[in-house]
């Protein structure tokens, strides 16, 4: 019996050791696409506020739904919103609610739970902070973007956003 119960746990590890690699080469043959979500929450967005989620979240969706030569990508979304009054002036107004994860619905409920308050947008800080706090995938094939979505001038506060924007496209990343 003894012999018998070491060759079953003997012939499950042979398993689990071969098995690994298949499984873990299948999950690095995806495609990647790395989405970073920038929502303006300054008040001036009171009215814009939802109809903006809805857009963001339908953008989320259709790349959930994309394929590329047949396979679907692994998705990762990370939520920032900016302009917020209630967020540290130290921050740039700015707050990750998020970093990169793969589950949409806790992304979903951080989304549509952003509420408008203040108004400092700025718009090349948020970017900045995107790029620098975020784990980007180094890989020049997987998808890196970052949508921000607000409704104020992009020359406010402390960054340029033309600095920002450069940045980005220096680390892959593209700007919506």
């Amino acid at each position: 019996m003894k012999n018998q119960k070491r060759n079953l746990m003997l012939i499950g590890l042979i398993l689990c050791i071969l098995c690994a690699p298949f499984s873990l080469a299948d999950e690095k043959a995806k495609p990647v696409v790395q989405i970073a979500i920038l929502l303006d929450t300054s008040n001036s967005m009171d009215g814009l506020i939802e109809q903006t989620r809805n857009q963001l979240w339908q953008v989320v969706n259709e790349f959930a739904a994309a394929k590329q030569d047949g396979v679907t990508p692994v998705l990762e979304i990370a939520l920032f919103e900016y302009g917020n009054s209630d967020n540290s002036s130290q921050s740039g107004y700015v707050r990750q609610v998020n970093g990169f994860t793969r589950e949409l619905d806790a992304v979903s409920q951080g989304l549509f739970s952003l509420t408008p308050n203040g108004g400092d947008e700025y718009c090349g800080y948020a970017i900045d902070r995107a790029i620098h706090s975020l784990q980007w995938s180094q890989s020049a094939t997987d998808i890196k973007t970052i949508f921000i979505a607000g409704n104020e001038s992009f020359t406010q506060g402390p960054v340029r956003y033309q600095d920002a924007i450069e940045l980005a496209r220096q680390y892959g990343i593209s700007i919506n």
